[in-house]
């Protein structure tokens, strides 16, 4: 099968609705201190947003480069490093300048614990995530195919939601973040669900729309009375469990069945990696230097409108430094 075009505004869409959720989650950490109960709600409904990334970064890969494996981390590595490093800097320094700390230990174990956390920056925890979750993803599929890829990481997904999610309710306390939200547990699912969601995502053609978003509901609906089990009343939501596979999948099969045509979309879609990098730092200075957190709704809105900007104004600079070929050049 062909591989899907460069740009697809569903999918464009769906990239600024998941950054819509990351944003909301993280304000939603903040304990939405007006109203606790909605944080839980928006929190645990939000939750769809990171695995979808995963999802769409995988959807897009070529088959050759699944074909080598070293080859895809590479590329994604070449493409998502720089940016983690960039952005962990800047946070660091922020740190240092605002507090005299770095908000990580300089010891070798808490720099290895730096870099597969992100520290401090702990959104940019996806991006060694996604490179390490390449590896594995298109080194299974090489090895052992599809079938067995697909078997593997629900082993891994279900062995993260034990020690994640589950890890009170079944030992009476809690383990680190960083066991189960990474690029073993967490990622390979979601990468290989967008490898066969571009594979055969066609046969789904005949679904109706309206089963889809049914599911879509039910799903979010099953994610957050889990996460009433397992978190009760406390104001964070989970990351992920078993009604989260679902319902990333649903919400991801609904934007691939629709035809959005907007290139404002695809305008859009494209910064969302970059608001993505900077809506911490956005949203720091909006609740802390601004004062803005009394109003939980506003600080979301605000940090989602001003983060898009930010990205839509680097895509904006690189499109103009991007040198640019000559006319008569051969493609």
């Amino acid at each position: 099968m062909a591989p899907p075009p460069s740009r697809n505004a569903s999918l464009d869409a769906l990239r600024v609705l998941s950054l819509l959720g990351i944003v909301t989650l993280h304000v939603a950490g903040g304990g939405f201190a007006d109203n606790r109960p909605l944080g839980f709600l928006v929190d645990e409904l939000s939750r769809f947003a990171v695995p979808v990334f995963f999802l769409l970064s995988a959807y897009f890969w070529k088959d050759a480069d699944l074909a080598r494996p070293l080859r895809l981390a590479g590329k994604v590595a070449r493409r998502v490093l720089p940016a983690f490093a960039a952005i962990l800097a800047i946070t660091i320094a922020l740190r240092l300048i605002e507090h005299g700390r770095p908000g990580f230990s300089p010891s070798p174990e808490g720099v290895l614990l730096l870099l597969w956390t992100g520290g401090p920056a702990f959104h940019l925890w996806f991006l060694p995530a996604l490179v390490l979750g390449s590896l594995i993803v298109g080194t299974l599929l090489k090895q052992f195919g599809l079938g067995w890829t697909i078997g593997v990481a629900i082993a891994l997904y279900l062995t993260g939601t034990i020690i994640g999610a589950y890890s009170k309710p079944l030992f009476g306390h809690g383990f680190p973040f960083w066991m189960d939200r990474n690029g073993l547990f967490f990622a390979p699912i979601f990468l290989v669900a967008g490898v066969t969601l571009r594979r055969y995502g066609d046969r789904l053609g005949n679904l109706p729309i309206a089963t889809i978003a049914a599911a879509v509901v039910t799903f979010a609906a099953l994610h957050v009375a889990e996460g009433y089990f397992v978190v009760g009343r406390y104001a964070l939501g989970h990351d992920y469990s078993i009604a989260t596979l679902g319902y990333a999948l649903s919400v991801a099969i609904l934007f691939t069945r629709l035809e959005l045509r907007s290139q404002i979309w695809s305008t859009v879609g494209q910064a969302t990696f970059g608001a993505y990098l900077i809506h911490l730092l956005v949203l720091d200075v909006l609740a802390s230097d601004l004062k803005l957190g009394a109003n939980s709704l506003l600080l979301i809105a605000l940090t989602f409108a001003t983060s898009l900007a930010i990205g839509l104004g680097w895509q904006w600079v690189v499109g103009a430094l991007r040198p640019r070929r000559p006319a008569h050049a051969v493609e």
